[in-house]
């Protein structure tokens, strides 16, 4: 069988449960594809989203893989009952339906849990004519598996790097912050191995005449207050692995939700800085260092942007 159905790996968790009898994994998916919201998405990264009347056709899968205390998706992507079960051939018609509408991709969120399923889908859209880009647009908590069985399937990676291991430490070794922000303490490790084979299988980002991409990996990063993210040492080991030409978005939007909104559970009082919004001056701190290491390709949001990535499931338009 293409994939990890019968024996689950899709993510660092590998939680080894038998998707086709309909087993559930940590993430809550089972063999069931399952989906909120189809639309055109006008506020990802420019070579994403490009301008209106077009945008990045978004298809918005229910649940995730990781559970993030400061989720800005947890309605879907951490509550159960959300979302629509579909079958492979109306995902595949909903991309076509997408496309007529003028979408310059198909962007797939949180994609992880659905891979098997999705990589047939994306091979039969394909096959049926299919011309825009897909985006594999993910938390960046993909085994090396799953990203074999979608080598050549996806034209862009969109991943997520949430949290960078402590300086010096060995590797593999597990991170007490990472497992209490993300529920899952390898993940430093998890993701630079994914983020590698992304890199191997797509390179650089690549833009076509009008600034849209076409191929290639956008590595994202949400700066949290007081680095707790890491950002200082994540910076310098993608200067280091990727080289100076990466295409990586610095994001400033957090702000407190999902189980740390202001008044948050008492539980994360040891990490005050989750209560508050990002101050303009440290985010500032880390464009600067992105000036220091060169990477000139680095896209910078307006530090006080949090207010218009707030998304809303319960409308038709999340973004409204």
């Amino acid at each position: 069988m293409r994939g990890s159905e019968k024996v689950c790996v899709l993510c660092g968790r590998r939680c080894f449960v038998n998707r086709s009898l309909g087993e559930k994994g940590r993430c809550g998916v089972g063999k069931e594809i399952k989906i909120t919201h189809a639309l055109l998405h006008g506020g990802e990264e420019p070579p994403i989203s490009g301008t209106p009347p077009g945008g990045s056709g978004t298809i918005f899968f229910t649940r995730c893989n990781l559970s993030c205390v400061f989720c800005q998706n947890h309605k879907i992507s951490q509550e159960a009952g959300a979302g629509e079960a579909i079958g492979r051939d109306r995902l595949v018609e909903i991309m076509f339906g997408l496309e007529d509408m003028g979408a310059y991709n198909i962007n797939l969120v949180s994609p992880t849990p659905y891979a098997p399923e999705l990589a047939r889908a994306i091979s039969s859209a394909k096959g049926k004519g299919l011309r825009v880009p897909v985006v594999y647009n993910t938390g960046g908590y993909d085994s090396l598996e799953t990203l074999a069985i979608m080598d050549g399937l996806v034209d862009i990676y969109l991943p997520d790097a949430k949290i960078a291991p402590p300086k010096d430490a060995p590797e593999g070794d597990p991170d007490g912050r990472s497992m209490r922000l993300l529920d899952v303490g390898d993940y430093p490790w998890v993701n630079r191995a994914a983020l590698l084979e992304m890199f191997r299988q797509v390179g650089h980002l690549t833009v076509d005449g009008e600034g849209l991409a076409v191929r290639g990996m956008l590595i994202r990063h949400l700066v949290l207050p007081d680095n707790l993210a890491r950002t200082r040492e994540l910076l310098p080991w993608l200067r280091d692995n990727f080289g100076e030409d990466l295409v990586f978005t610095l994001m400033s939007q957090y702000y407190p939700t999902n189980r740390v909104r202001v008044g948050h559970n008492p539980e994360f009082r040891d990490f005050p800085g989750l209560g508050r919004p990002l101050s303009v001056k440290e985010y500032d701190v880390y464009v600067d260092d992105c000036l220091r290491l060169n990477l000139r390709n680095t896209i910078i949001q307006d530090p006080e942007s949090s207010n218009h990535y707030r998304p809303d499931f319960s409308k038709r338009d999340a973004f409204d």
